[in-house]
């Protein structure tokens, strides 16, 4: 999955989200690819078999899969 998505060399991280990180849908700012942002989050729900520790992360992005800004596509990422 990471090379699919070019990010081979991107360093990991031991929370995949904040402790207390809000989304919210924010108007107004640059939209995402819904296509390329509904793989990921598919991709990650498929994930969510076998490393339950991203599960809540994956669900906070996942609510807004029909109109996902930049900004939401980054935290998925």
């Amino acid at each position: 999955m990471l090379s699919e998505y070019g990010m081979m060399n991107c360093n990991t991280i031991h929370n995949p989200i904040a402790h207390g990180e809000l989304l919210c849908k924010d108007d107004g700012v640059p939209k995402a690819s819904v296509t390329e942002f509904r793989s990921i989050v598919g991709n990650l729900m498929f994930l969510c078999n076998t490393r339950s520790d991203i599960q809540f992360a994956i669900s906070m992005v996942s609510r807004y899969m029909n109109d996902p800004p930049i900004l939401h596509l980054k935290v998925a990422k």
